[in-house]
């Protein structure tokens, strides 16, 4: 019998599932966008230079070889048609093993293997849940009817319902010829198969409707179908809501019925939550505003009712947290999707006992922005920005990342340079990181006697918890390394000529926005705020500014139990914001008693009151005190940069000092900006 792991002895036991044996309780879930990737588009949507398909594989790569026990290969249609979502498929062809993309995913498969880990797929069907493209093709669910955008759903007839059975088959078939070991079958977050069991969405009157059991029977069915065409050797796991999260949605009694049911045909269940089209208020995707874990506990009452291997996802980002729910028996074993981009070296470096090392995910949505929950008819590709790379994970390689080119295919350092990082924020530290492995010599200096910049605010705030564990993980590294910190340490045209660096990198930071505003100077600063752990708010106050940073920062007085209100010149809070997270931070704000004033320009500040031109008239607003959380601009670098440049030293700007903006762009650029030292 093999030793068990002396940091993690649960997490890393290995599991029976179905007749298979996966290594270690870890799954890698199946994660958006790595399915059109395999196919080849001309031009590439994003501009890689790299073929994107190689992209795809080194994601999965990175997870496999980063210790993951199975590894899942996300939402794949088993019907093209009816199910396409996005305007640059075609998805995978099923009836097809003789093309290019059969023999990716074969190699794919391969490589998946070759590191110990076991290759899944996963398959989804949208029913009525099918954007609108403008492709003519209407969306198909349980019953007919018109979607708020005009589109006119056709309910699936007994026919379509056994031909969509046989497209699964089709695709489990394809999958097995590939070499892969198994499928998920997508039956939560609203997608076919929960419209089937879902009243709100069901209204037939057939066998497929009506009674609990008529409207889990597509799924039960399918099951059924699929199992007795693939055998008992190939695995079939489901994806459930424990509960949808939504007014008249399915709950977690729903969900234990319906795996009850399903059970006689499968080999594991996968529990989620929530509902796509509200990601963020139902859970689907959690944020720094819902538990880590969310659905661990329904997972156990799940677990209760049934004698096959259960699985939780959502917001699990520490293997304390995974070896915990595993070792007191609410789930068997633990699925992470974001996490595996923040860090897919997550198995091997807790098993290893480095779990300090592991970079966490923030939930920021940063990775996907998601539909917000406000305009559920709308999807990223409409409204919210595309996919982006992970806030901090700069090294990164899936297919939405902000790379062009592969990180190892980068020119290496012709020669160990003597690098001077100016700033030791997050953009400043991750720089320094990356240029002492590669080799250089680098010499960090912070005029604050602490390393953390900005961030530092989040040792005051349990909501940002999660970047503070990065903010101190990015400490810890540099103290790791050879790296020579100077704290207390301004640095000047002076400094640079004594220290005589051959690379400068300005990652200084930014500033309170101060606008000229009567009264102004009685306002306290967001930051100050934090700084000095909330004291001086009293019992109200008011924020201007109703951005992000305004935002988040009423949220934290708001939980301290300070009633808040913000003044916004715009028309909305958080405009700029991406969907889950502005959703998921408004939310906090509404549900907790704050209140705000839109289309308010502050026109004078007092020391308890605001003045603000709001629809052509005055209006004043009192309480204990007043902050100012109106935006951040970037710390002026000229007279740093004209003695580096006279000196004809090459010099690369960071972060907040190019212009305010979040921690990601200060990770990647420092990243960027260390690699192009050579």
């Amino acid at each position: 019998m093999a030793e068990k792991n002396q940091y993690f002895p649960h997490l890393f036991e290995p599991l029976k599932v179905g007749s298979k044996t996966i290594k270690n309780r870890i799954e890698a879930a199946p994660a958006l966008f790595a399915f059109e990737h395999y196919i080849e588009l001309n031009p590439d949507p994003f501009g890689y230079t790299t073929p994107v398909p190689e992209r795809a594989f080194r994601m999965l790569e990175a997870k496999a070889k980063g210790g993951a026990g199975i590894v899942c290969l996300g939402e794949l249609s088993p019907n093209h048609e009816y199910d396409k979502r996005f305007p640059f498929e075609p998805y995978l062809d099923f009836t097809s093993r003789s093309d290019k993309q059969f023999e990716i995913m074969k190699e794919t498969a391969e490589m998946i293997k070759s590191y110990g880990a076991f290759p899944m797929g996963e398959l989804l069907s949208c029913g009525e849940i099918k954007t609108n493209i403008g492709d003519g093709i209407n969306p198909k669910g349980p019953s007919e009817k018109d979607l708020p955008d005009g589109s006119h759903v056709e309910a699936f007839t007994k026919e379509e319902i056994l031909s969509c059975y046989q497209d699964y088959v089709t695709a489990c078939k394809w999958f097995q010829a590939a070499g892969w070991e198994g499928i998920m079958i997508h039956c939560g977050h609203g997608w076919l198969p929960a419209q089937f069991l879902s009243p709100q969405y069901n209204k037939r009157t057939d066998e497929y409707g009506g009674s609990f059991e008529n409207r889990a029977r597509f799924t039960v069915d399918l099951l059924k179908t699929v199992r007795e065409a693939m055998g008992p050797d190939f695995v079939i796991e489901i994806r459930v809501s424990s509960s949808e999260h939504l007014p008249g949605g399915l709950e977690l009694e729903d969900a234990v019925n319906y795996c009850k049911l399903c059970e006689p045909y499968i080999d594991m269940i996968h529990v989620s939550c929530g509902h796509y089209l509200s990601s963020s208020r139902s859970w689907e995707f959690t944020t720094a505003y819902a538990p880590h874990g969310p659905n661990i506990e329904p997972a156990a009452v799940i677990k209760q009712n049934v004698s096959i291997p259960v699985a939780a996802v959502g917001g699990i980002n520490s293997p304390e947290q995974a070896e915990e729910a595993i070792a007191s028996g609410k789930i068997d074993m633990v699925s992470m999707g974001r996490q595996f981009f923040a860090d897919p070296a997550f198995p091997n470096k807790a098993k290893e006992g480095h779990a300090d090392e592991i970079r966490r995910c923030l939930r920021c949505g940063r990775c996907y922005p998601g539909p917000s929950g406000e305009h559920e008819t709308e999807i990223w590709t409409v409204k919210f920005p595309p996919l982006d790379s992970c806030t901090i994970n700069p090294y990164d390689v899936w297919p939405a990342s902000h790379h062009k080119v592969l990180p190892d295919r980068m020119p290496k350092p012709e020669a160990s340079r003597k690098v001077l990082v100016v700033g030791g924020g997050c953009g400043g530290l991750q720089t320094a990181i990356t240029a002492s492995d590669r080799g250089h010599q680098v010499i960090l200096c912070e005029k604050s006697g602490v390393l953390g910049g900005l961030i530092n605010f989040t040792d005051h705030t349990d909501h940002k918890v999660d970047i503070r564990n990065f903010k101190d993980l990015l400490i810890r590294d540099v103290e790791k390394r050879p790296i020579e910190v100077r704290l207390n340490c301004e640095v000047t045209p002076e400094l640079i000529r004594e220290i005589a660096p051959e690379a400068v990198v300005l990652a200084v930071g930014s500033d309170d926005l101060i606008l000229p505003i009567e009264g102004i100077e009685n306002a306290v600063t967001a930051m100050d705020v934090y700084s000095n752990d909330f004291a001086g708010l009293g019992k109200s106050t008011i924020v201007l500014g109703g951005g992000l940073v305004g935002c988040e920062a009423a949220a934290d007085y708001i939980d301290h139990g300070v009633e808040t209100t913000i003044v916004e010149m715009k028309g909305a809070l958080m405009p700029e914001t991406t969907g889950l997270y502005r959703t998921a931070v408004h939310d906090f704000i509404d549900k907790n008693g704050g209140k705000y004033e839109v289309n308010a320009k502050v026109v004078k500040v007092g020391k308890d009151f605001v003045v603000a031109e709001q629809d052509g008239k005055e209006i004043t607003i009192k309480a204990d005190s007043v902050v100012n959380a109106m935006g951040r601009r970037a710390h002026a670098t000229e007279a740093l940069e004209t003695a580096i440049k006279e000196a004809g030293i090459p010099v690369w700007k960071i972060g907040d000092c190019v212009r305010a903006r979040q921690i990601g762009d200060a990770v990647r650029e420092g990243w960027t900006a260390a690699m192009e030292i050579i």
